[in-house]
């Protein structure tokens, strides 16, 4: 896991803004992100237990190669590998910036939580007013479809 550079970071958020039509707002009904492959919106209610993140991310290390990006909007925006193991709420003190810097969850707890790998073939994509989890590509969503019950989603 490492922070994506500043210029990595801009060129990944203006996909997002441009294909994917991401509209971040915080009231009413809109319409947040267009999803330009297959995708299935889901609610939850609550933020995933350490088991629940657990197993989504067991779903991404069998289906992603590699390099996966995390992106929380408005602070620092991560490459990581699902093969890694970061642990739910993950937080470290970065002496050089002088700031606490936090690795998103699976669950948008706050803002919008992005996830992606590096093909844009998979996607786990999050906003926390609406309390949706939007998932990209036809594998991940079946592995999410099997696991409903253990994800309480619907």
């Amino acid at each position: 896991m490492k922070i994506i550079p500043q210029n990595t970071e801009t060129l990944l958020w203006n996909k997002l803004y441009n294909e994917y039509k991401f509209t971040p707002k915080i009231h009413g009904q809109f319409e947040w992100i267009k999803i330009p492959i297959e995708n299935k919106t889901y609610h939850k209610d609550t933020p995933w237990s350490d088991e629940q993140e657990h197993l989504i991310n067991s779903f991404l290390e069998e289906l992603v190669s590699d390099k996966m990006y995390a992106f929380d909007w408005q602070h620092d925006c991560f490459t990581f590998s699902p093969k890694e193991y970061i642990p739910c709420d993950y937080e470290y003190y970065d002496t050089n910036r002088k700031c606490t810097v936090y690795f998103p969850t699976y669950y948008p707890n706050g803002d919008y939580h992005l996830f992606f790998d590096s093909d844009w073939k998979y996607g786990i994509f999050g906003n926390p007013w609406k309390k949706e989890i939007i998932v990209m590509g036809k594998n991940l969503i079946e592995k999410f479809e099997s696991n409903k019950t253990n994800l309480n989603i619907n």
